[in-house]
């Protein structure tokens, strides 16, 4: 009896009925993929050893789990890739990329959204609802990869669209676990945009164009809702600086409706790109609030 009350006040706030992700799980993940190596595009070997265990991860809650695999010269890099609920149906398309920018861990960029994209499958491993979920850990996403045909997003939207795939929506889970709840720790592209949204680096931003369809205006709707995180929303055009600095941007040359989840990269996290872009300087309880909030916006668009 008491369950199900507890049931009902989680789905009258907007959260999902399902179990949570934890910070304990995000560490144990992303502690396992730092330590295999740097993911950088020139090192295949370690490429490899990561998307292996992606793919083990991913087999462990989807029954329809695949490699999305492509050559550059000589050279085979590959998308992981899981499938949930019915695939006749449209999808949503939930992802994030596991190499790196250099020899350097990339805890935030973008071990961060890999982690959160398994644990996000893991809760919803069981969704039934009127989407096909398509998880996806991309490949080569940063330089010097980063706005080539090469990039692994590009080449599964173009693989969408190729193969006439209606998709819903995407929604790029980049940078996710960096926060900071000291003063002028949070900078802008534009200056005037610190009166609007602060100075602080305490809260999770949702990264949409001026283009917008229903997937984005819908699962922006049900992330704030959810209240699981403090959240922000920004809407500008394409060229702004930044705006499309992630696999999004792949959706977006192929006419999908797409969205970034980000704690800002370099406007907030000094680290980006660096050395210095480790586990020790992540908030866990704060990433797996946002994890959260994608679980119960995806249940609840």
């Amino acid at each position: 009896m008491h369950t199900k009350i507890l049931a009902f006040i989680l789905m009258f706030n907007g959260f999902s009925s399902f179990s949570q992700a934890d910070s304990a799980q995000l560490y144990n993940l992303l502690d396992t993929i730092v330590g295999m190596g740097h993911r950088v595009y020139s090192d295949t070997a370690v490429l490899d050893r990561v998307g292996c265990f992606i793919e083990a991860e991913f087999k462990e809650r989807s029954p329809v789990t695949y490699k999305q695999t492509y050559q550059i010269g000589g050279f085979r890099y590959s998308n992981i890739i899981a499938l949930v609920g019915d695939t006749t149906k449209p999808r949503i398309v939930i992802g994030a990329h596991y190499d790196v920018c250099g020899e350097q861990d990339g805890a935030d960029d973008n071990g961060s959204g890999v982690v959160g994209i398994i644990l996000a499958l893991d809760q919803l491993k069981d969704y039934a609802g009127e989407y096909c979920l398509e998880f996806v850990a991309y490949t080569l996403e940063e330089p010097p990869l980063y706005n080539t045909e090469y990039m692994g997003s590009l080449q599964h939207a173009n693989w969408l669209k190729s193969r006439g795939t209606e998709v819903f929506g995407m929604v790029s889970l980049e940078m996710i676990g960096y926060f900071s709840d000291a003063k002028k720790s949070q900078s802008y592209p534009l200056g005037i945009l610190k009166m609007i949204y602060g100075e602080k680096g305490d809260y999770i931003t949702l990264v949409r164009k001026f283009e917008k369809g229903k997937f984005t205006r819908r699962f922006t709707k049900a992330f704030r809702k959810s209240k699981y995180i403090k959240t922000k929303k920004f809407t500008g055009p394409r060229k702004l600086t930044g705006i499309d600095f992630s696999d999004h941007r792949s959706y977006w040359s192929n006419g999908f409706d797409a969205l970034m989840i980000t704690d800002t990269s370099f406007y907030r996290n000094s680290n980006y790109h660096k050395k210095t872009d480790t586990m020790e300087t992540l908030d866990f309880n704060r990433m797996a609030d946002v994890v959260n909030a994608v679980i119960s916006a995806i249940e609840n668009i």
